[in-house]
């Protein structure tokens, strides 16, 4: 909010004209809680200081930074093909819809390499479900 618009000042003025030094700071306390009541979200950077060698094997400058992104929660939600706004519930009917159609069991009668073939990939929706389950607390 612009500094004009706050309600902290707008409080405090308010408090400071109607009980004097007491009444502004609790004016300026309670503006400030409804300020933040009404706030609009914000979206916060993290960023992770690189060392020599990063997890990959990569030699980085020493002083850089960049942006931290969680890469296999990204992964994990293409994985089971949900965008990462979805709801619980739409997590687990993509999960079960993904395990219906990959479950080993199904493919049985295709021969060992489809067999194999759809082992590996239910591992993989089931480790995309429990990292996005991780992520939400679930």
């Amino acid at each position: 909010m612009s500094c004009l618009l706050s309600f902290k000042i707008i409080f405090a003025f308010i408090g400071w004209r109607l009980g004097g030094g007491r009444g502004l700071l609790f004016g300026f306390l309670l503006g400030w809680l409804i300020d933040s009541m009404y706030r609009r979200p914000t979206i916060h950077f993290t960023f992770r200081h690189g060392t020599d060698d990063d997890f990959n094997g990569y030699q980085r400058q020493e002083g850089t930074w960049e942006p931290y992104v969680d890469v296999t929660l990204q992964e994990a939600y293409r994985t089971l093909g949900i965008p990462s706004t979805a709801t619980d519930d739409q997590v687990r009917q993509a999960y079960r819809q993904m395990a219906l159609r990959y479950h080993p069991d199904r493919v049985e009668a295709q021969g060992e390499a489809a067999r194999q073939e759809a082992e590996k990939r239910f591992r993989e929706i089931t480790e995309a479900r429990d990292i996005i389950f991780r992520a939400r607390g679930i």
